[in-house]
């Protein structure tokens, strides 16, 4: 955080100081009491939360409060700022704050692509300037108050993802990042928990705008049917497109499966460059033109990007390739399961498994809600639209469901096994293993049980 005076931050929340140094330096700021320390200053935002007795002992920090009765047992080096309404007061410091920040602020959302994109841009741009990002996929809105408190002085570029749970989140984060640059990497069926509904997610998405306030620089997917049903007519800003579709401005064609990675030329402005990126799947071009974008559009060069892209690596758990148990190749897509990273996924299977036998290992898709059995049973029908399948594994009651389906749409009832523990899984796996096979896993691990882990590891190591 960047060190601030006490007398400023009073003045920008339209506060009194009623006790205190007004000279103090303010080092951390807080929402929760058990984190007071000394220059910390601590926001009282939940009625009555202010546990007296507890601060009594501490000394040294600064609080802000909308009620006080006089008779609080506080300590004399103590701060006390009195305000009409402390939530109103902490949003008109956030705002504040931001705005002590004159530089690039990517805002990246989507369905899929969020962590490998903002991921992308950081590697990309971190060789000329200091970059500060949310870590890894946690893009939780709890989060929120500490990246934004993670700007200082040194802090040249900043890239958050802005995470969908539920309609009203990234206005949400938009209050805390107030982005110059917002990217929408794509709009598939997920958070159907949370949204209810695929039309209530995509205007959740569409929430981007707002965080924009309508004006700066709106990077999008051009082959994304979701996107396309965005109102945009309000959009004052400039809108920037990537994908395979001919009006993309980032736009890649002749794209083909290299040895670990990816080729394809990209055209922009009527020029052609070759690129490469490590790591397989179209869905991660998509990636890769998203990132090129959002870093050209702060001043880099798309050669400068291209050439740096080819040293990127992938997060664990991300489509990952290894030559594993019983000399099978296995593809390790364990990070998150939806039913567009599971049709990416089938993709890359198809791709890169030739001759081998393919075995598709499939859990619980997450966060759909009412909508988790209906989807289920559409990713069978998925499955054979896209050529089908040697081997279907389902783990659990709901990817059983794709099972059937399989079936139901011409899938050999022999070929498609179901399983409920972890034991089962390995079991099958040994017999199906082996130097002509190439298994892959799809599956949240992060919400099955640990037995699920160590059977992926086993079949990922040589």
């Amino acid at each position: 955080m960047k060190p601030l005076l006490l007398k400023d931050i009073v003045r920008e929340i339209d506060g009194s100081l009623v006790k205190g140094y007004e000279e103090s330096t303010i080092q951390k700021v807080v929402k929760r009491q058990s984190n007071i320390d000394q220059h910390v200053l601590y926001f009282c935002l939940a009625p009555y939360a202010c546990n007296w007795d507890l601060l009594k002992t501490k000394q040294g920090y600064s609080i802000v409060v909308d009620h006080l009765t006089g008779e609080e047992p506080i300590h004399k080096d103590v701060n006390i700022i009195l305000v009409n309404d402390c939530k109103e007061a902490y949003w008109k410091f956030i705002c504040y704050y931001r705005s002590l920040f004159d530089i690039p602020v990517i805002g990246v959302t989507g369905t899929c692509g969020k962590t490998t994109t903002k991921d992308m841009i950081n590697h990309i741009a971190k060789e000329d300037l200091m970059v500060h990002k949310t870590f890894q996929s946690q893009n939780g809105l709890h989060l929120n108050h500490g990246y934004l408190f993670g700007l200082d002085d040194s802090t040249q570029l900043a890239v958050f993802e802005m995470g969908v749970a539920y309609r009203g989140n990234v206005r949400s984060s938009g209050r805390y990042f107030r982005p110059t640059v917002g990217v929408i990497t794509n709009i598939g069926e997920a958070h159907l928990e949370g949204c209810r509904t695929l039309e209530n997610y995509i205007k959740a998405k569409a929430e981007m705008l707002e965080a924009l306030s309508y004006k700066g620089m709106l990077i999008i997917n051009a082959d994304d049917e979701n996107i396309k049903k965005i109102d945009m007519s309000n959009y004052q800003g400039k809108i920037i497109s990537f994908g395979v579709n001919e009006e993309a401005n980032y736009r890649a064609n002749k794209i083909s499966y290299a040895n670990e990675g990816m080729n394809y030329t990209l055209l922009n402005s009527g020029k052609q460059y070759t690129v490469f990126i490590p790591g397989y799947g179209e869905h991660n071009i998509f990636n890769s033109l998203a990132a090129i974008a959002a870093c050209h559009s702060i001043g880099i060069s798309i050669e400068t990007c291209i050439n740096r892209l080819q040293t990127f690596r992938t997060m664990s758990r991300h489509v990952k390739i290894y030559e594993g148990y019983n000399q099978s190749m296995v593809i390790d897509d364990t990070w998150s399961c939806n039913p567009s990273s599971v049709k990416a996924a089938m993709q890359v299977l198809k791709n890169i498994s030739k001759d081998k036998k393919e075995i598709f290992v499939l859990g619980k898709m997450q966060r759909l809600g009412k909508h988790l059995q209906e989807q289920h049973i559409k990713i069978g029908k998925t499955f054979m639209e896209m050529g089908g399948l040697d081997y279907l594994i389902t783990v659990g009651s709901h990817a059983k469901l794709t099972g059937m389906s399989a079936i139901e749409n011409g899938m050999a009832a022999s070929k498609v096994i179901m399983v409920d523990s972890a034991s089962e899984l390995d079991s099958v796996l040994e017999k199906l293993s082996g130097e002509n096979s190439c298994i892959l896993f799809k599956m949240s691990l992060g919400k099955m049980k640990s037995e699920y882990r160590q059977v992926v590891v086993k079949y990922r190591q040589a």
